[in-house]
């Protein structure tokens, strides 16, 4: 998969551009709790791509005065979506991890594609 098409997948799966050029980020619906001023924040998707051809999958969570992150890690774009290779369906399933109830767009673009994981 070039980076191009890479970007579109992300983008059709609900990624919106962020900051740097090659940075994308999606609000989950996992709410962290609220600060000492009541504010709550969403947990957030990120995927940066780098310029070696590959993209980093990670999860950054901001609960009371604490944030974290989990890295889910790096994804090769030369294979990524190839029949035979699986880091499509580990895209997936961390992605899927990270939400409560996944987005209809996601479910509906892994029918599309027949994901084999979906159902589990």
């Amino acid at each position: 998969m070039t980076k191009e098409e890479f970007i579109d997948f992300i983008k059709e799966l609900g990624f919106s551009q962020t900051w740097g050029s090659d940075s994308f980020s999606l609000s989950t619906d996992i709410v962290g709790k609220p600060n000492s001023n009541y504010i709550s924040f969403s947990d957030q998707l990120k995927v940066i791509i780098d310029g070696k051809g590959s993209a980093q999958l990670s999860l950054s969570q901001m609960s009371s005065h604490m944030m974290s992150g989990k890295n889910f890690g790096r994804f090769s774009l030369k294979t990524f979506g190839d029949k035979d290779d699986l880091q499509m369906e580990i895209f997936f399933s961390f992605i899927k991890g990270s939400f409560n109830k996944v987005p209809d767009n996601i479910i509906q673009y892994m029918r599309d594609k027949k994901i084999t994981d979906i159902l589990k």
